[in-house]
């Protein structure tokens, strides 16, 4: 980077260059090309490069490690493009004072043009026309086009020292409106003012004008204006790469987060609106990634899909009355089992369980809510819809007793799980104080559910459930009545089923 920096403020020498070239045309000497060549040589080139130096090294000092200040660093970064201009400026004004003005009070310096003679200039041409326009071409327009040069190179620096060192600049208070006000004033009104000073001069003294050149005012002017649309053609090009380079950047950045990278931040490398604008974008790529974080973390306990549902805000955490089939399970003769294993092992076996229970509840639409001691309460059609959940929560019944009748957990362990299933009338919402909730279901057919898996022990049964899951399911499943059943604690009476294969099979 710091080779680029040091071309950038050498190539004004080249921009100045091109600008005397095009003035060649004008007073075809050699002798003046090369003595103002020689004059822009050793100010652009030789003093330029080590003022150069000097401006640079805060910055060249941390790339090099060499014990540089990242704060000192960041300012000068900001500033650079301020300090490069008014540098240039200063360039320009020693400039017309050491080579141009000589021209004129010391014409004998260097031979008469052929086009015209220098002593013979009219006086008030020469401060009022003349000179304004040379200090515009080769003081104020250089300072104008370095700034943009140098601001070229500052927006990749800065995008560096952010992929480097993870640094974001602050916004500043620049506004784009300001700069689009300069951009004009330099470029459209300040060359139509010397237009017209020009001409209005040049009719003023238009006996005198003739005397000291050959070519018309017209002329003189056409070769004028080319100048300044040459320098013209560079800053274009110079203050659109200044808006585009920071909004590909944006761009880049956009793109990222759509294929998924929340940890995006994109480079702060403008401090007018569009380093707002990206300021703004990675406060909302933060917090997508705490939401994706929420949503990953809230995953574990539920689907990604509910997590997402529940994180759009679709479901109504402030309480809602739902249909809803509880399923309830519990590992029999959990305690003796406990009791013969060092808590690692009971850990490792429940969270294996679990493991395996969860994967088959979230297969059939449902949502393990909690885990109580050693057994799961999970719940369907809450909080997504799902209008078959009744038949939902038996087929995980099933193929949780079937897999857990042919394997083992943990070192070796065989569990028999009871369930207890049924479907009815709930509240579902948030549950708790105000510093903890939890997204849960309540209701008298919840407590039914849990009563009903510890009925299983009565009926030496895996699976029960109440009349209004079997109401919902019966033509989906085989079934066998087990009869009337008051529950503790209960004055009704239910029928108690239990399923069998599906009907299909």
């Amino acid at each position: 980077m710091k080779k680029r920096y040091y071309l950038s403020m050498l190539s004004l020498f080249v921009i100045i260059i091109i600008f005397d070239g095009i003035y060649f045309m004008y007073h075809r000497s050699l002798t003046i090309f090369l003595g103002l060549g020689s004059v822009h040589f050793a100010l652009y080139v030789l003093l330029n490069y080590l003022v150069s130096y000097f401006m640079y090294k805060p910055i060249d000092r941390v790339f090099t490690g060499i014990g540089g200040n990242m704060d000192m660093a960041k300012k000068r970064i900001s500033r650079l493009p301020w300090y490069a201009s008014a540098w240039i400026f200063l360039l320009g004004n020693l400039y017309v004072a050491l080579a141009l003005l000589p021209l004129y009070f010391i014409p004998t310096i260097f031979p008469n043009p052929d086009n015209f003679a220098i002593e013979k200039i009219p006086p008030q041409l020469f401060f009022y026309s003349i000179i304004p326009s040379l200090y515009f071409v080769y003081a104020l327009f250089p300072a104008f086009i370095a700034y943009f040069l140098i601001n070229d190179f500052i927006l990749d620096l800065k995008e560096k020292v952010h992929k480097e060192f993870k640094i974001l600049f602050a916004i500043g208070k620049k506004k784009i409106g300001l700069m689009l006000f300069f951009v004009f004033l330099f470029l459209v009104f300040l060359p139509s003012l010397l237009v017209m000073l020009h001409l209005e001069i040049a009719i003023g003294v238009e006996e005198k004008y003739i005397q000291f050149t050959k070519l018309s005012p017209l002329e003189t002017l056409m070769i004028d204006r080319f100048v300044v649309f040459v320098g013209t053609i560079i800053a274009v090009v110079l203050i659109t790469r200044a808006f585009t380079k920071p909004i590909n950047s944006l761009l880049h950045a956009m793109s990222n987060v759509r294929e998924g990278d929340f940890s995006t931040q994109a480079a702060l490398i403008t401090e007018d609106e569009i380093g707002m604008l990206t300021k703004e974008f990675n406060e909302m790529v933060h917090g997508l990634q705490e939401r994706e974080l929420m949503r990953d973390t809230f995953g574990k306990y539920v689907t990604k899909d509910v997590a997402t549902v529940i994180l759009k805000n679709r479901i109504n955490l402030e309480g809602e009355v739902r249909s809803c089939t509880i399923l309830v399970t519990d590992i029999a003769n959990y305690t003796s089992i406990a009791e013969e294993l060092s808590p690692k092992e009971t850990v490792l076996m429940l969270n294996e369980y679990f493991s395996v229970l969860v994967t088959i509840i979230q297969q059939h639409k449902g949502i393990v809510n909690k885990f109580i001691g050693d057994a799961v309460f999970a719940m369907f059609n809450v909080p997504l819809d799902d209008p078959h959940h009744a038949v939902h929560a038996i087929r995980a019944a099933l193929e949780i007793e079937k897999i857990t009748s042919t394997r083992t957990f943990g070192n070796q362990h065989p569990l028999t799980t009871r369930i207890g299933i049924n479907t009815g009338e709930v509240v579902a919402g948030n549950i708790g104080s105000a510093d903890r909730m939890e997204y849960t279901v309540i209701g008298d057919d919840v407590n039914v559910a849990a009563r009903l898996e510890q009925l299983n022990k009565h009926y030496n049964t895996r699976i029960l459930l109440g009349e209004n899951t079997y109401t919902m399911a019966q033509n989906h499943f085989h079934f066998r009545e087990l009869g009337d059943f008051q529950l503790k604690g209960k004055e009704k009476v239910i029928k108690v089923y239990t399923p069998s294969a599906p009907e299909n099979e």
